[in-house]
């Protein structure tokens, strides 16, 4: 091979390296997972489809993200809200967005959008055309199964609600929980009056108790 031979391939070389160069790198995917740590070599879901689940405070009346073990509990048979908040943050419309809410056990079904599969415990319904930066919020009624429905002995369980949403390549999902309270002090859960309401009653239910007496022992 001749001097101008290995000039050339010298240069075709340098060429093909400094082409390599200007390619992106693959880097192993990392992203961070809903509770904290991240992850690599997995696929990450695209954030421009997001799905936000919310409970109902039943004292304050204010939806959270969740309710737990020293929040508000809800009682056996009463009524559960939740809140969905679907928002597309992508520069495209959506034609379809799916979305699916999966109830906890112990909570059944009651008013909302879709249809409700009372085998799976779950309730689909689709979102139409979804522009871009639009966001849509829904709301789902579930009930508190009675007291019979609970294990024997079990007073206090604490559930959690999911949901689901998806277009396209897009998938995103979300929990909240909720705390039920099956009995108090081996007493079922007072369905009206509380505790600290009965409390406040007291001092006025022994004044008119002694005010009948009063007029009774003037008759």
């Amino acid at each position: 091979m001749n001097s101008k031979h290995i000039v050339l391939n010298l240069v075709s070389f340098s060429l093909v390296s400094f082409l390599l160069s200007l390619a992106p790198k693959a880097y192993a995917q990392s992203c961070t997972t809903q509770y904290g740590g991240s992850t690599y070599g997995t696929a990450c879901p695209p954030t421009d489809l997001t799905i936000n689940k919310e409970v109902k405070n039943p004292v304050t009346g204010v939806f959270v993200e969740n309710l737990g073990t020293t929040d508000a509990a809800f009682g056996p048979g009463s009524e559960v809200l939740y809140r969905l908040t679907i928002k597309n943050s992508s520069g495209e419309t959506f034609a379809n967005v799916n979305v699916k809410d999966t109830l906890p056990s112990y909570m059944t079904f009651v008013a909302g959008p879709g249809t409700y599969n009372k085998a799976t415990n779950t309730l689909t319904f689709t979102l139409t055309n979804m522009i871009a930066g639009e966001t849509r919020t829904q709301e789902i009624l579930a009930k508190v199964s009675d007291k019979s429905a609970f294990p024997s002995g079990r007073t206090f369980v604490c559930v959690v609600n999911s949901a689901e949403a998806a277009a396209l390549n897009r998938k995103d999902d979300d929990t909240a929980q909720a705390c039920i309270q099956v009995e108090i002090s081996g007493a079922t859960i007072l369905p009206v009056a509380g505790f600290d309401d009965l409390l406040l009653i007291l001092p006025f239910v022994g004044t008119a108790l002694g005010g009948l007496a009063i007029l009774k022992k003037r008759s």
